[in-house]
């Protein structure tokens, strides 16, 4: 499966803001991958931003490892999470990569069960599980393609395509396409909507049991975010702004990516009534104006008026 000038393995690629104990469970779960050939796997870590941390104890929990000479770590003084994982594409050198954050963890055969199926133009995806601060376990819809009846494959993909987690992809085309450092949010939305739209790669996924991501959820994570206008409406329109820019024949797909992103702004639009007047200057601040509709106190945007 060697292609180009890159070696046969994957590279795992995870941004750590603030590493601490999350950090070396994800490392011990790579660990203990099974089925893998020797010197397979290449993990660089991204120390990212200025906050302070203690290198040393990140250092030893390398030392622990069986793997550590294949354990890279690299500094972004830039406190950007697309910063970091740009920085790990560009540090990549396997023929395949994946994304982890820092405090989720990978089933025993992730690696193995995805590397199986995985080829050079297609998106490998794992089925997702969520767990809580308390150890609760759910998923929220996310594994929909494990549903082999679904005949629209990017619908039946669509809660996991734009995440940044539980998926193997060929480096050759990583390398292609790079994480918006302007997005304060939202980044793996628009990239993997631009890599979606560019190479049309085809979507296949891994079923075994043992090939699960398990994605940490506290009370930090995106997705439970306080309600705010900068992170409900100025960063949701501007990830918007980015998709509108983008040329795809899958239009109803994207349309759902943003309607997605404007459940946030209408969220709070709810709570802030207000507000209305604000939120329809960010629109046309952002050159949205035109796409927008405001009907029944619910903002909507149509890409068809493209």
């Amino acid at each position: 499966m060697k292609e180009s000038n890159l070696s046969e393995g994957v590279s795992v690629v995870i941004p750590s803001i603030r590493p601490n104990h999350y950090l070396s469970r994800l490392l011990k779960s790579i660990e203990e991958q099974k089925a893998l050939p020797n010197d397979f796997l290449e993990v660089i870590i991204v120390i990212n931003g200025k906050e302070a941390f203690d290198v040393n104890s990140v250092e030893k929990e390398i030392e622990k490892l069986s793997i550590k000479h294949s354990v890279r770590v690299l500094y972004n003084s830039i406190g950007s999470v697309s910063k970091a994982r740009n920085l790990g594409i560009e540090a990549s050198s396997r023929e395949f990569i994946t994304f982890c954050d820092d405090d989720d963890w990978l089933g025993s055969k992730y690696i193995a069960e995805l590397y199986k199926i995985a080829n050079h133009n297609s998106i490998a995806c794992a089925p997702m599980i969520n767990v809580s601060t308390d150890g609760e376990s759910f998923n929220k819809n996310m594994n929909t393609f494990l549903d082999e009846s679904r005949e629209d494959k990017l619908e039946a993909y669509s809660r996991v395509i734009t995440i940044s987690a539980c998926k193997l992809l060929p480096t050759k085309i990583v390398k292609k396409v790079f994480f918006d450092e302007s997005l304060l949010s939202g980044e793996d939305v628009v990239y993997f909507s631009d890599y979606m739209s560019r190479f049309e790669p085809e979507l296949i996924h891994v079923k075994d049991d043992n090939s699960y991501y398990y994605r940490y959820i506290s009370e930090n994570s995106v997705s439970r975010q306080p309600i705010s206008f900068d992170f409900n409406v100025d960063q949701r329109l501007d990830v918007i702004q980015r998709l509108v820019q983008s040329n795809s024949k899958h239009i109803n797909w994207y349309q759902k990516i943003v309607n997605g992103q404007l459940s946030f702004v209408n969220k709070y639009y709810v709570s802030h009534p207000e507000s209305e007047n604000r939120i329809k200057g960010a629109f046309n601040k952002r050159g949205l104006g035109r796409l927008m509709k405001f009907h029944n106190n619910t903002f909507s945007l149509n890409l068809r008026g493209k």
